[in-house]
């Protein structure tokens, strides 16, 4: 037998741990979307996030290939990617939702338990803003109107 083969025993085990990494890699991503979802991100902050998670990603798979075969094997990424579809289509939604609903639920209570003060801030802006902005903005305007230049007339 080569160096580099294993027998059918050795590689069903690869693949099944390759299962497992890619379903906690699954996990990892899950945790990802319930900060998305409790703290909303613009699309730089995503396409970050998402490039972060793919290097952790290729480095779990190169980490995990080299480490227990020396080489990257095709099934071990394809081990991978079917153990983070399954966590996705299993527990992963599940969790997703279940934190989506606590969320909102979180973010209705906070509302309501603010919602006082955020009246009275909004009042007091509305009296700073009617009171001193707009009057310095009216009377940088009047300043304005009143350098008109003087017309001699010959």
């Amino acid at each position: 037998m080569d160096k580099m083969q294993f027998g059918i025993s050795l590689e069903t085990h690869i693949f099944l741990l390759s299962v497992l990494l890619g379903a906690a890699l699954g996990a990892v991503y899950d945790l990802l979307r319930v900060f998305r979802e409790a703290i909303p991100h613009n699309r730089i902050l995503l396409f970050i996030e998402d490039m972060i998670y793919t290097i952790l990603f290729a480095f779990s798979l190169f980490t995990f290939c080299t480490g227990l075969t020396g080489t990257i094997r095709g099934f071990t990424l394809i081990g991978m990617l079917l153990g983070c579809l399954l966590e996705r289509f299993t527990a992963g939604n599940a969790v997703v939702f279940t934190v989506r609903k606590i969320c909102g639920l979180l973010r209705r209570f906070f509302g309501f338990l603010f919602a006082p003060a955020v009246k009275l801030i909004t009042k007091i802006k509305g009296v700073i803003f009617n009171g001193f902005v707009k009057k310095c903005l009216n009377f940088r305007l009047k300043k304005k109107k009143q350098k008109k230049p003087l017309k001699v007339e010959i």
